[in-house]
C-alpha cells in the first residue's frame, strides 16, 4: 500500500479532475498542494450529501486519507473489472482509477488489512485507499457490478427489460429452470450461509429489487437486482418451495432443503407476499450446525446450569421459556431436548412449524386445516406414553389447561409463552384461566430471555455512553464500556454473533405462596430476586462490564 500524506483536515475529492490531480501528485510525491488546500471540516462534509456520515470523516482524518464523494466521481469500468463482483461485494470496495501502477480504491473500511491484501492480490496492483461512505460504496457496486451483470443475464434470458411479472405459468417455469437464474439464487443462498445470515429478503421496488441479509438481527443491504429479473428470481424460489407459479395475488409458504457446493445442507423456509411492486420473498435459512445449541452454548452460569439440570431430572412439572419473538426461546428448549434424549425416555413434540429434525425424538407439526392444533395434539399425546412433552407455544386457555394437566400427571412439559419477564408469566397463566392451586403444583421454573449482539473483537473501541443511560442503569461515570466501530469482519455492523441473557425464576415455597387470584407480577419479581434470581437487565449490564457487549445493547434489551 502506498503511504498516504498526513493532513489535519481530510481532502475532499468530489469530481473527476480532483481525483486525477490527486493521483498525479501521489505519483510525483507532491502532497503540498493538498495540504495547503486545507481539506474539509466536519460540518462541510456532513452538509455535502445525505449519505455523508461522521464515521467516514473520522476515518479519513485519523488515517490521513482523502474523502471520496460517491457518486460525484465516476468509476472507470475497465478498472472496476479488475476485481470480481463477488469479491467487491464481500470486501465493500470499488476500484476507481488505475494510474502508473497505482490502483485508487474506494473503501468503506480502509483499516482492514485483509481487504487491502485481497485487492492487491486479485489485481496485482499497489492499492491507494480512499475513504467512502457505506451507502456510497453500495450504490457504486450496484452501478458497476450489479447492473452490468443483470443486463447480461436479461439479454441471455431474452427478457423485456421493463417486464415486472412473468407472462404466464409456462414462462415462469421456463425462467425458473434457466441456468443464469438457478445460479443467481444458488449464489445468494450460498453467500448468505457464508456470511452467517438467518434470512434473505427480496424487496421489490419501483425501479429495482433490493436484496438484504439479516445478520445478527440486522438487515444488511447486499445488492440491487434489475427489475426485469425479479419475476425470474421469485419463480425460482417458488419452485424450490413447491409453490404455485401462476398465483401472484395471495401469500404462499413453502419449505425445502438445499445442498451447497461443499455438501452443506440447509433447510429453507420460504414466505411470498404480494406487494405493490411485485412479490416480496423472504427465505429463512435453518442451518442445524449454527442454530442447534447444546446447554454449554446457552451461556448459563454454573449455578443456573445446575438448576436447569435439576428441572430436567424431574419426572413431572412444567418449564417455560418466555420473551418476544426471535429471542431464542425455541433454541433453549431444543438444547434441553438434546440433553434429555440421552436418557431412555419417550419424547414427543408439537411445533408450528418443526424447525429442526432431531433423531430419537418424535416431532409433529401443527396442521390447522386438518384440525391438528397444539391442544388436539396434546390430548392425543397423553395416550402415547410420553415421558417428556414439548409444546411449541401456549397460546390459549385450552392449551394452557392441557399443559398443566400433563405436568401434573407424570410428564415433564416444556413450552414457550410470550411475556416480557419471568414474573409476568405467572400472571399471564392465571389470566388464561389456569387455577392458582394447579399452577402452584405444576410450575417448576420460568426462563425469560433476550438475545444480545456480541461486540466485534476486530473493531472494538471505547463506547460513548450518555449520562441518562448511566444513571438509569446505575453505572458509575468512570466505568468504561466498548462497542464495535464496524469493519469487513462484521459486515460493518460492529457486532459479531449473539448470546442469550436471561433471568431464571425457580419456584420456591415463598414464590408458590404468591400464586393466588389477583397475584401481582411486581411482588413475584421482587421475591424472586430475594430468592436468588438475577434480572435480565442486570445480567445484560454484567455482560457489558465484561466487554462482551456494548452498554447500548444492554439498554436495548432491558426489561425494567
Amino acid at each position: 500500500m502506498v503511504p498516504p500524506p498526513s493532513v489535519t483536515a481530510p481532502l475532499l475529492i468530489a469530481d473527476d479532475p480532483a481525483l486525477d490531480r490527486y493521483l498525479l501528485d501521489i505519483h510525483g510525491k507532491n502532497f503540498a498542494s493538498h495540504v495547503e488546500s486545507g481539506g474539509v471540516d466536519l460540518a462541510t462534509w456532513l452538509a455535502s450529501g445525505e449519505d455523508a456520515d461522521e464515521r467516514s470523516f473520522q476515518d479519513a482524518q485519523r488515517l490521513g486519507l482523502p474523502l471520496l464523494r460517491l457518486p460525484d466521481v465516476a468509476v472507470d469500468s475497465a478498472t472496476a473489472a479488475l476485481l470480481p463482483p463477488q469479491q467487491a461485494r464481500r470486501l465493500r470496495v470499488v476500484p476507481m482509477r488505475l494510474h502508473n501502477g497505482l490502483l485508487a480504491v474506494a473503501m468503506e473500511d480502509p483499516t482492514n488489512a485483509e481487504a487491502l491484501a485481497a485487492v492487491e492480490f486479485a489485481t496485482t496492483r499497489h492499492v491507494l485507499p480512499l475513504v467512502a461512505t457505506g451507502r456510497g460504496i453500495r450504490e457504486a457496486i450496484a452501478r458497476c457490478y450489479d447492473q452490468v451483470e443483470d443486463r447480461e443475464t436479461v439479454r441471455k434470458l431474452g427478457l423485456d427489460p421493463l417486464a415486472t411479472v412473468a407472462d404466464n405459468e409456462a414462462e415462469a417455469r421456463r425462467l425458473a429452470r434457466e441456468q443464469p437464474v438457478v445460479r443467481l439464487v444458488h449464489d445468494l443462498i450460498a453467500d448468505a450461509v457464508v456470511r452467517r445470515a438467518s434470512d434473505i429478503h427480496l424487496r421489490p421496488g419501483e425501479h429495482a429489487t433490493d436484496v438484504l441479509y439479516r445478520i445478527d438481527d440486522e438487515l444488511v443491504p447486499v445488492r440491487s437486482l434489475m427489475r426485469a429479473l425479479h419475476p425470474a428470481a421469485v419463480s425460482r424460489i417458488k419452485v424450490l418451495g413447491g409453490m404455485n407459479l401462476a398465483e401472484h395475488r395471495t401469500p404462499q409458504d413453502g419449505r425445502t432443503s438445499f445442498t451447497l457446493d461443499d455438501g452443506t445442507r440447509v433447510d429453507l423456509r420460504i414466505s411470498i407476499l404480494p406487494t405493490v411492486f411485485g412479490e416480496s420473498a423472504v427465505v429463512r435459512l435453518l442451518d442445524s450446525r449454527q442454530s442447534l445449541w447444546d446447554l454449554d452454548q446457552l451461556g448459563l452460569t454454573e449455578a443456573d446450569r445446575v438448576r436447569v439440570e435439576d428441572v430436567m431430572a424431574r419426572s413431572h412439572g412444567m418449564f417455560l421459556t418466555t420473551g418476544p419473538t426471535g429471542c431464542g426461546k425455541s433454541t433453549t428448549l431444543y438444547a434441553m431436548l438434546l440433553e434429555l434424549r440421552k436418557q431412555r425416555i419417550n419424547i414427543l413434540t408439537i411445533e408450528d412449524p418443526v424447525e429442526f429434525h432431531i433423531a430419537d425424538i418424535q416431532q409433529m407439526q401443527v396442521n390447522r386445516a386438518a384440525g391438528f392444533t397444539f391442544a388436539s395434539a396434546m390430548r392425543n399425546f397423553l395416550r402415547h406414553d410420553p415421558d417428556v412433552i414439548m409444546v411449541g407455544e401456549i397460546r390459549d386457555r385450552e392449551t394452557a389447561g392441557i399443559a398443566v394437566e400433563s405436568a401434573l400427571t407424570g410428564h415433564l412439559l416444556l413450552s414457550t409463552l410470550h411475556t416480557n419477564t419471568a414474573a409476568t408469566t405467572v400472571t399471564r397463566l392465571l389470566d388464561l384461566g389456569v387455577e392458582p392451586y394447579l399452577l402452584r403444583a405444576s410450575l417448576l421454573a420460568v426462563m425469560s430471555q433476550r438475545l444480545v449482539r456480541l461486540t466485534c473483537p476486530h473493531c472494538r473501541e471505547v463506547e460513548d455512553v450518555s449520562a441518562h443511560m448511566r444513571e438509569t442503569l446505575g453505572i458509575h461515570a468512570a466505568e468504561v464500556f466498548y462497542r464495535g466501530r464496524g469493519c469487513v469482519q462484521c459486515e460493518g455492523l460492529g457486532v459479531y454473533g449473539r448470546q442469550a441473557v436471561y433471568e431464571l425464576l425457580m419456584m420456591t415455597p415463598r414464590l408458590r405462596e404468591l400464586v393466588v387470584p389477583g397475584a401481582e407480577a411486581d411482588t413475584i419479581h421482587r421475591v424472586a430476586m430475594e430468592e436468588g434470581m438475577t434480572p435480565i437487565t442486570q445480567a445484560a449490564v454484567i455482560l457489558a462490564r465484561s466487554g462482551a457487549i456494548a452498554l447500548a445493547e444492554a439498554w436495548r434489551v432491558r426489561a425494567d
